[in-house]
């Protein structure tokens, strides 16, 4: 036991614990940051995340036609003080604005053309008028209802196979999209970012495990002190449990960040009520934060037993540092994209993730395997 408390000690020394810090500052300025400050990010996209949390704490997660037709009334309510708006402006009836249908479907045809485009851009653009912002989001919700079963009509119609089937699935069970992409692609993006950040935190934290007692030349030392070999079997047990604490006070901490975008209203609503995407299994987005935070801890765990066996095998820091980077880059580039960021996108084969997972615990089990006989069977001298 306090053998493993040293190693551990070993592992969070003040200088790693500082490189920790950095990499995690600036990749969080780099990655992370903007999805957080600026969310939702512009308009539109300000006024879609508004009024759809206003209908999520009126109607639930769920639309039905009698809850869409008091939507379209107070739509038309809305459309009301537009029309008052405009015919108490003076500068709409000098550019011949005389009703909100006008102002919100401008004919290039027409002679006086350049005048209402002009004060349109005033309202939207320089006074930002909220009531104006606000009824396009509401017009853009009134077409995704519209518009929800020819959308799956026409994907059941270009698809074939089981991504026809889950089209026809959703189709037969009701299950539209009426939400706009504001709330998701955020989340798609800051849980790609959050991955970056756990798994390069990870390769920082135990690249230097083994390396360190290479270069101080004190393996042959230690396997031939009382403890022997036992003490790589316990630096591997230090490393595991490092790695899993890191990564789950990091998932915690951004999590907890990525909270304060109150998004808590949206927790039950199910992924395919989101009209960017259609995923292959009916989770409600709680679940779907929760499973993608799985899945990062997972890979993090799976880098950090790379990162050990790469550890073992290397004796060179330069070497080290290029092998960390080439594995690094695969990860980044293959499983954060594939296997976390679009893990049960239906754009992706259905058993993509499945499958991913088994081919990787398998490879980074054989690999781990493989070192560590290596290192049992080594001569000491």
């Amino acid at each position: 036991m306090r053998l493993f408390y040293l190693e551990m000690k070993k592992i969070f020394s003040w200088k790693i614990l500082l490189l920790l810090a950095f990499v995690n500052v600036v990749l969080y300025f780099l990655l992370f940051e903007f999805e957080i400050k600026y969310f939702p990010n512009g308009r539109p996209a300000g006024d879609y995340f508004k009024i759809e949390q206003q209908m999520i704490e009126k109607y639930g997660v769920d639309l039905n036609e009698a809850e869409y037709q008091d939507f379209v009334a107070e739509y038309e309510l809305e459309v009301k003080k537009a029309e008052e708006y405009l015919q108490n402006d003076p500068q709409a009836a000098a550019a011949g604005l005389t009703s909100y249908e006008e102002f919100r479907n401008l004919d290039s045809n027409d002679s006086e053309y350049e005048a209402k485009r002009n004060y349109a851009d005033l309202v939207i653009f320089d006074r930002g008028e909220d009531l104006f912002w606000e009824l396009e989001a509401r017009e853009g919700i009134i077409d995704y209802y519209t518009y929800r079963i020819e959308s799956l009509k026409e994907d059941i119609n270009r698809e074939t196979g089981e991504k026809k089937e889950r089209f026809e699935r959703l189709l037969k069970d009701e299950k539209y999209g009426v939400f706009s992409n504001t709330v998701i692609d955020n989340f798609t993006n800051i849980k790609g970012s959050i991955a970056i950040i756990v798994l390069s935190s990870i390769v920082v934290l135990i690249s230097p495990i083994f390396l360190r007692d290479h270069i101080a030349s004190v393996v042959p030392l230690q396997y031939v002190s009382k403890k022997g070999r036992t003490v790589y079997r316990t630096k591997w047990l230090a490393g595991l449990v490092s790695t899993a604490l890191v990564s789950i006070v990091l998932l915690t901490f951004y999590l907890g960040l990525y909270s304060t975008n109150e998004i808590a209203p949206y927790f039950e609503v199910p992924l395919y009520a989101f009209v960017a995407d259609i995923y292959w299994y009916d989770l409600t987005f709680f679940q779907y934060i929760c499973l993608s935070a799985a899945a990062i801890f997972v890979c993090s765990m799976l880098l950090g037993i790379l990162s050990m066996a790469v550890s073992t095998v290397v004796q060179n820091t330069i070497v080290l540092v290029g092998v960390q980077i080439i594995l690094m880059s695969a990860m980044i580039a293959l499983v954060t994209t594939y296997l976390i960021v679009d893990m049960i996108s239906i754009w992706n084969w259905k058993m993509l993730m499945p499958t991913g997972y088994l081919l990787l615990a398998i490879s980074t089990a054989w690999f781990m395997f493989y070192v560590w006989r290596r290192e049992y069977q080594r001569d000491v001298l």
